[in-house]
């Protein structure tokens, strides 16, 4: 497995949604924001102007074949031109546990456009990490992205799906989610050049990405930074500084982290005390319950407790 499949192959999509939308001129849409929701629009037919709300972010002009990607959740709006009217589409940014296929008509009687929307819910501490380092948007043709293989050709397939909606569609979109999720963060970690910091050259580098990737596969394993540098290859010391070099901080301090966080997620689910502990890497549930009050502020039954009032509420 490369090291970006190893990185990646943990994050899953929890919620998707999909939407094939025909806008006659003059149409407009919002699309409400959304944390942890990354959304892509690719344009089957015509064309439109994104706009991306609370940022700096030029209007975007996009054409047939284009895909705009917005990764981090923002609210934003496509419509024929920048002055035109809107509706609010609040089904798109509300997915549900299962893929959804919504097929819409807006606007009057004039020139037509398609695109074909989808929205993903990701919930994963490494997936999050990622996604906090793109751009409001992306937009990618076919023409510049030539050296990721296969991905027009898939959302081209996933387009079909959508608009014709076929048996079975639901079962066969919600497993390309996944797949597309993973074109996307590979095209666009292709344009990242070696001068660019931060963790999406993390990912790029093969010792880290794997070394990042074992971690995520495998938190509970009793990883030391020896046992991390023999699993990509490297001293102890030249591993150890590439890490915190790249992704800002030691290798031991992300692992807890990333413990912590899977724990969290755990107790929120309902999760006991021993299993948390026990699939966080820890030998006890006193040395588990120290360890994630340090990080948190508070013990984990309290935690358990808060979140599930939350969800209540």
């Amino acid at each position: 497995m490369d090291a970006l499949s190893a990185v990646l192959a943990p994050v899953r999509l929890q919620q998707t949604c999909w939407a094939f939308t025909v806008g006659r001129a003059p149409w407009g849409l919002v699309l409400p924001g959304r944390p942890s929701c990354v959304r892509f629009h690719y344009m089957v037919r015509g064309s439109a102007w994104l706009d991306v709300e609370g940022t700096d972010q030029p209007s975007v002009a996009l054409s047939g074949g284009d895909l705009a990607v917005l990764p981090l959740g923002h609210t934003h709006v496509l419509r024929d031109q920048p002055r035109s009217s809107t509706t609010s589409l609040d089904d798109i940014a509300q997915c549900g546990s299962r893929s959804v296929v919504m097929h819409l008509e807006v606007g009057a009687k004039g020139a037509e456009t398609s695109f074909v929307t989808g929205a993903f819910v990701l919930d994963d501490p490494l997936a999050r990490q990622i996604l906090a380092v793109l751009p409001p948007v992306i937009r990618m043709t076919p023409e510049a992205e030539q050296g990721v293989p296969s991905f027009f050709e898939n959302i081209q397939f996933i387009t079909r799906e959508v608009e014709t909606d076929r048996p079975g569609s639901e079962v066969v979109l919600l497993r390309m989610a996944d797949v597309i999720f993973i074109q996307i963060l590979r095209a666009y970690l292709a344009r990242v050049s070696d001068d660019d910091g931060g963790f999406l050259r993390a990912l790029r580098d093969p010792s880290t990405a794997a070394a990042l990737g074992a971690m995520h596969h495998r938190p509970e394993a009793p990883w030391t930074v020896a046992s991390l540098a023999e699993e990509v290859g490297l001293s102890r010391s030249v591993f150890a500084a590439r890490f915190a070099q790249l992704v800002g901080e030691p290798p031991l301090g992300y692992l807890t982290r990333l413990r912590m966080q899977k724990a969290a997620t755990l107790l929120r689910e309902g999760a006991t005390l021993a299993k948390a502990s026990q699939q966080t890497g820890y030998a006890s549930e006193a040395s588990f319950s120290h360890a994630f009050r340090q990080w948190s502020g508070v013990a984990p039954g309290e935690w358990r407790r808060k979140a599930a009032a939350v969800v209540v509420g």
